[in-house]
This record gives C-alpha cells, sequence and structure tokens, in this order.
C-alpha cells in the first residue's frame, strides 16, 4: 500500500531530478560514473551489483551521499562465500542487501529520473561504458521494483537474524519507538531503569551509535526493525 511519506518521497526525488537539466541521452564511462553520482545525485540512489566482487563504484561515494542525507541503497545477489569489499562495508552499514532473485546486469538509478545501463548487447560490451538515459518513467517504474525487492531483502535479513540481534535489541527498540521515558520502557520490558539503561548502552555500543535516535536508524538499516 502506497503511504503518503512514500509519495513524498517519491515527489522529492522527481523534483531534485527535474532540476538537474545537464543529464542526456549519453554514453559514460564506468571510470567516471561515481564522480557523476557523488556530484549529481540530490535525493536517492539504487544501484543494483550482480558480481559483488566488481562492482565499479568506491565506498567513498556512499558516504558522501550519507553525509548529506541522500539515501543511497544496494543490492547484490545472495551467495555463501564471504561477500567482497568494498560491499562488505557497505552491508555492514545497511546500505546493501542481499537480493532475494539473481540480478543479471549493473543498474543504477539517480532520483528516479536517470538510469545508467550496460550495452544492449552482453556479449559485445563497449569497453567499460554505459549509456545514460534520462527518463522519469523508466527511473520511476525501476525505482518502484527496486524497493520491491529491497523489502523483500529486509524482511529475509529480519527473518534470519540471530538470537543476540533479537534479545539484545529488537524490544528495547520497540520501546524507545514508542516514545516512552526510560521508566516507563523498564515497567513495559518488566526490568529495573538501570538495567534498562545499561542494555540500551550495550546495544548503541554494538551499533556504534552515540545517540538513541542514531542506534534507531542503524538498526533499521540493518534490518533488525
Amino acid at each position: 500500500m502506497t503511504t503518503r511519506s512514500t509519495i513524498t518521497d517519491r515527489n522529492l526525488v522527481q523534483r531534485a531530478a527535474y532540476q538537474d537539466r545537464r543529464v542526456l541521452s549519453a554514453e559514460i564511462s564506468v571510470s567516471l560514473l561515481g564522480a557523476e553520482l557523488a556530484d549529481l545525485t540530490r535525493a536517492e540512489l539504487l544501484v543494483i551489483a550482480p558480481v559483488p566482487g566488481q562492482m565499479p563504484l568506491p565506498v567513498e561515494i556512499f558516504g558522501s551521499l550519507r553525509a548529506r542525507n541522500v539515501k543511497a541503497r544496494v543490492l547484490y545477489p545472495a551467495g555463501k562465500e564471504p561477500l567482497a569489499e568494498p560491499l562488505a562495508t557497505l552491508a555492514r552499514g545497511g546500505i546493501a542487501l542481499p537480493a532475494a532473485l539473481q540480478l543479471p546486469y549493473f543498474l543504477v538509478v539517480r532520483d528516479r529520473a536517470v538510469v545508467y545501463l550496460p550495452n544492449q548487447d552482453p556479449a559485445h560490451p563497449r569497453n567499460g561504458r554505459l549509456t545514460r538515459i534520462r527518463s522519469v518513467v523508466m527511473g520511476d517504474s525501476l525505482a518502484m521494483l527496486f524497493g520491491l525487492m529491497w523489502d523483500t531483502a529486509a524482511q529475509r535479513g529480519r527473518a534470519g537474524r540471530t538470537p543476540d540481534q533479537v534479545d539484545g535489541g529488537e524490544e528495547l527498540l520497540h520501546a524507545l519507538s514508542e516514545g516512552l521515558t526510560d521508566d516507563q520502557a523498564a515497567v513495559m520490558l518488566h526490568m529495573s531503569k538501570r538495567t534498562f539503561a545499561r542494555r540500551v548502552a550495550e546495544m548503541m555500543h554494538r551499533l556504534n551509535a552515540s545517540t538513541r535516535f542514531q542506534a534507531g536508524v542503524q538498526a533499521a538499516r540493518r534490518g533488525w526493525v
């Protein structure tokens, strides 16, 4: 079901894309892609990385986007092998999730209006070049499909949480999200206020968060709540 916040987010990213008139249908070198995305992304960056060890985007791009409050998400195929960099770093930060489906091609959607596609003939790649297409219809459609895959991946992640993740944080996060005071939350969770404060501090340390708000954000990114 489409919520008001979802519609608002979509309007924001499309408005940002409309304001960017420099993007035309053309080719771009993969080596220049990162710089363009870091410079021009205004609200949302979605990436499909079919080969985790060969994603041609440095992790620093995502750090700079996050610092500007730009939403960045990456889907990669699930596998049994340990995740290689840079996706391992992004996964730890909640930016990247393993998709439930196999992902055939590298794909980028910027601000729901600019799409970066590989060459139409996979057997004849154009020496590391992508086609840049400006299309709100294509961008918004792909972004909606990406969102469905992301939600599925997040649900799978929550279902596969370890007991330490669940017992050590979920109840606390739900209590904090209700806006309860420490006294009220402690009573609801049947523990002393001191125990509640200690468990919150442990959870914040585990999530590398300096505030409770940051802890909530990090937990959501990791699919804990």
